[in-house]
């Protein structure tokens, strides 16, 4: 249907009423009498769908003309698997080189960093995806705790490989990224999902298109967060166990776990209480930081020592503005769930 029609309510028996459904839309969705439609509530709007509705199998196509590195390749399937698609083919040019390692490789890194995806067709020049993932085994909140665990985790680890030196440990929490971005892409493809269906954004109990987008800017602060845990780890591999000052600013990371934690909290209890007072701390964190880089500037240490220790402290301070993140979007959402809020 091109415009809005107006339809009066009609009441029914004693209690019961009735508004009758257009024509073009009934035929364009193939209803006939007797069949059922779904109705969905929400925000005060009724969304009806017909009984038989499923999101359609969308098709995407990747044409590779050029030597392109395997990285960019995989960027566009990211792009279309975060957009709802569910049928991807990725096609190279004959003429192209090493055919076999480039279709290889590129296998490899889709299994790897994204959940729910299956070669099911492939030829010496293309290879066929199919995102298999079904929606009501990933509900929304474990995946966004699965998430939270692993994020955590990787800050904890990174930030005692920092204290102690340890490259192994450090190297553990860069391969564990992957494992990040598998639930971070997953997170983001299901509120994708969930804007393109009513029926999937009520099945995963969100209420409107303004909680899913807070929903997103959630994960995507988590998986920054799992960025610069990285960083941090691969300024170990680079730099080693520093010297002196790893105390005071391990100390620091550690309470940044504490706070990362607290802002989820406020998420899962959607307590705006909670969430104002990890806006309140991330304040006098960053203020903690700054000190903590004043002293290092002025300290009497190696200058690739003080820069191993800034590049950290930097990390820490973004980790914190991303908590912050979390806890001011916590208040967004429940401001989307109800319409009355007490502060006291």
């Amino acid at each position: 249907m091109a415009s809005v029609e107006r339809r009066k309510v009609q009441k029914t028996g004693s209690s019961s009423f009735i508004v009758t459904l257009p024509k073009e839309w009934v035929d364009a969705v193939g209803l006939k009498s007797g069949d059922y439609v779904y109705i969905y509530e929400h925000g005060g709007r009724l969304v009806i769908t017909p009984g038989t509705f499923e999101i359609g199998q969308l098709q995407a196509t990747i044409r590779v003309f050029s030597e392109a590195r395997i990285e960019e390749i995989f960027r566009t399937i990211v792009a279309f698997y975060l957009a709802g698609y569910t049928n991807l083919t990725v096609s190279f040019d004959s003429s192209l080189q090493n055919l076999a390692k480039k279709i290889s490789d590129l296998k490899s890194m889709v299994r790897i960093k994204l959940a729910g995806i299956e070669v099911i067709d492939e030829t010496y020049n293309t290879i066929s995806f199919k995102i298999l993932l079904d929606l009501r085994e990933l509900p929304l909140e474990s995946s966004l705790r699965r998430l939270h665990l692993i994020v955590s985790n990787m800050m904890r680890d990174s930030l005692s490989s920092y204290k102690s030196g340890d490259k192994a440990l450090a190297e553990a929490v860069i391969q564990r990224d992957d494992e990040a971005d598998r639930f971070h892409f997953m997170i983001v493809r299901e509120l994708s999902m969930a804007l393109l269906d009513v029926k999937v954004m009520h099945d995963l109990g969100l209420s409107s298109p303004v909680e899913t987008i807070n929903y997103r800017i959630i994960a995507r602060n988590l998986e920054r967060i799992a960025d610069h845990s990285v960083n941090i780890a691969k300024n170990v591999i680079t730099y080693g166990k520093p010297s002196s000052m790893a105390d005071d600013i391990y100390n620091l990371g550690v309470s940044l776990i504490d706070l990362l934690n607290s802002a989820m909290g406020s998420l899962y209890k959607l307590s705006r209480q909670d969430a104002e007072e990890v806006i309140q701390k991330t304040r006098e964190t960053v203020s903690r930081i700054d000190d903590l880089v004043a002293k290092v500037v002025v300290a009497n240490i190696p200058d690739r020592e003080k820069a191993f220790h800034i590049m950290v402290l930097d990390s820490l301070r973004r980790i914190t503005r991303y908590s912050n993140g979390i806890a001011e979007t916590s208040i967004n959402i429940k401001s989307s769930k109800v319409s009355s809020i007490d502060i006291k």
